[in-house]
């Protein structure tokens, strides 16, 4: 008998990490943290252009929430969507600056940079 897993679920018949995040969010779906959450996982997961929406949507909820703009401005240069990287990077700045974590900036400053003019 063969072992049937939704795609979902692990082969151990268990919620990914994925599916476990997107719970949650069904529960407190104004908690942007579990949106960056999400986001991360796909991006983790080399999935750029899924991690997109949740990152956004994190953003909407919660627009100082400084990390985002990094992860953000990445999956869009990792899906090939420069120009919006590119705002999203000076987006974030403000947000970076308000933070006082000038790693946030840093990693700003080295993402615009990898950027074409």
């Amino acid at each position: 008998m063969a072992l049937q897993v939704k795609a979902d679920h692990d082969v151990e018949g268990r919620m990914t990490r994925l599916e476990q995040i997107r719970a949650l969010i069904a529960d407190d779906p104004r908690d942007a943290m579990l949106r960056f959450a999400l986001g991360n996982e796909y991006f983790q997961q080399g999935q750029y252009a899924e991690a997109i929406e949740p990152l956004k949507a994190a953003l909407d909820l919660d627009p100082e929430y400084a990390f985002v703009y990094i992860q953000l401005a990445e999956a869009y240069e990792k899906s090939h969507q420069l120009g919006l990287a590119r705002q999203t990077v000076e987006a974030g700045r403000g947000p970076a600056a308000r933070n006082g974590d000038p790693n946030l900036m840093r990693q700003l400053d080295d993402i615009a940079a990898r950027l074409p003019a």
